[in-house]
Formats: structure tokens, C-alpha cells, sequence
């Protein structure tokens, strides 16, 4: 993070720019693009991250196997946690039957809901 008045870098236990002593918390950050977030991702993340960015979240992600076959442990190790427990529960009160439905939003929304949660910090409810 650099500060946006003088452009000295800064530490993330900096509260005040040590160059100009304008206060951290004031200093306007860059949303982060696609490609600022994704880049410790795979190759097919990094992908299909920038394809949803650059289609202004027209564009849905395509089909994703991983999600659709592993789903809550895919979930889960996504840092998609709430969605793994309504998941559950989901199982729980419909005595299995939900399963297949959630594999095949898994399967077709899987890249988005992920894309929504580093990009945008909040999980898409299913």
C-alpha cells in the first residue's frame, strides 16, 4: 500500500504516513482489479476471473467440475463457509434430495460465487 498524497510505501501496521503524517485511514486504496486479486491463484481462476470482470459480471464463469463433483468440501476451501452450512442444512430438511441440485448450482455458479467473495467480500446466498 503506498500513500495516494506523496507515494512513500507503507507498512500494514503504518497508522500515519511516515513521509507527509497524513493519516493511513484517509489514504484512498485502488479497488482491486481481477488481476490484483487473482494473481496467487491458478491459471483457470486468474482466467475466468478476468473474463467476469471484463463482461461487467455479464459473463458467469463456465462450468466448474471441481465444484460441481466436491461441492461443500469445494466450498469450504474456497472460504465459502455460510454456504456450506445453509448446504447442510439444505440436506438435513430435505432428507438428501437436495444434493443434485446443489451439485449442479455448484457446477454452474461455482466461479462466480467464488469471484464474488475475493472480489467483492460477501458470499452469494444459494
Amino acid at each position: 500500500m503506498n500513500c495516494n498524497t506523496c507515494g512513500t510505501p507503507l507498512g500494514d501496521a503504518d497508522l500515519v504516513c511516515p513521509s507527509c503524517s497524513k493519516a493511513t485511514s484517509e489514504v484512498a486504496q485502488p479497488k482491486p482489479t481481477a488481476r490484483m486479486v487473482t494473481s496467487k491463484l491458478s491459471e483457470y481462476y486468474q482466467i475466468e476471473f478476468q473474463k467476469i470482470q471484463t463482461s461487467n459480471e455479464q459473463y458467469k464463469g463456465k462450468w466448474n467440475w471441481a465444484a460441481f463433483l466436491a461441492g461443500p468440501i469445494w466450498a469450504f476451501t474456497k472460504g465459502l463457509k455460510e454456504i456450506v452450512v445453509i448446504y447442510a442444512l439444505a440436506i438435513l430438511f430435505t432428507f438428501g434430495i437436495s444434493v443434485l441440485a446443489y451439485a449442479v448450482i455448484f457446477g454452474l455458479r461455482g466461479n462466480y460465487i467464488y469471484y464474488t467473495k475475493l472480489m467483492k467480500g460477501r458470499v452469494l446466498i444459494i
